[in-house]
């Protein structure tokens, strides 16, 4: 399975008409932020929003989207930044995000009423599109990554810190965990390998990949153990 031409640049290149993902860089550490589709019921969700929202809201008007969900891989703030500028602009709008990210949340963002916490398995409906929970523990440990069905012929997996394109997330900070992210690893391996992945940062010269390629190029999915991940420069 070829990766969607839109995807297939050097740099981010925001929505395409009816393509069901769209994607954006945004900030100084070149996070990915995405819009996700539903071009016949015009309904859209976001994936980890950053503080400068104006270009994805640009193209919602245009095409007259309603806004209806905020999905958080996990809490780090270039990955929420975007967040209260959101909840002021749509106040009704559930954020995602699993109960162990919570810590890192504002007190003014989890008194609103928006929080709607996700768990393992998890479906959320955007339109007729499907976006199912994983939890992938191993950066953070609430971190999920988000899989999205409805989409033929293409299956989307954002997968925020967990994986990045030949690379994967560091465990060094608070909550993050080697054998966590080793086990995490060994779950993405299960997925459909046609599946793009669609990580939450910019650090290679692609801005998207398949599990496919991931599992055969990537050095953390060659890793045969905790000990090898733990090893990895």
């Amino acid at each position: 399975m070829k990766i969607p031409q839109h995807l297939t640049e050097d740099h981010a290149t925001g929505l395409i008409e009816n393509e069901p993902v769209a994607q954006f860089e945004i900030g100084n550490y070149k996070n990915f932020v995405y819009l996700v589709l539903d071009w016949t019921a015009k309904k859209a969700g976001i994936v980890d929003p950053q503080y400068d929202l104006s270009l994805p809201f640009e193209y919602l008007e245009k095409y007259g989207f309603e806004l209806s969900a905020i999905f958080l891989t996990h809490t780090h703030g270039d990955h929420t930044a975007g967040v209260p500028e959101l909840v002021k602009k749509i106040p009704g709008i559930p954020i995602l995000v699993h109960r162990d990210e919570l810590h890192r949340l504002d007190d003014t963002t989890q008194n609103r009423g928006n929080i709607k916490m996700i768990r393992d398995g998890d479906s959320i409906s955007i339109g007729q599109l499907r976006m199912k929970t994983l939890h992938t523990p191993g950066h953070s440990s609430g971190e999920c990554s988000f899989l999205l069905e409805g989409a033929p012929p293409y299956t989307y997996l954002f997968t925020g810190d967990t994986l990045f394109i030949r690379d994967c997330g560091r465990t060094d900070l608070p909550t993050g965990s080697n054998d966590q992210m080793f086990q995490s690893l060994q779950r993405l391996k299960k997925l459909p390998r046609e599946a793009i992945v669609l990580p939450g940062h910019h650090y290679r010269t692609a801005c998207a990949s398949t599990l496919e390629q991931e599992i055969r190029e990537s050095p953390p999915f060659q890793c045969k153990s905790v000990e090898d991940l733990a090893a990895l420069p």
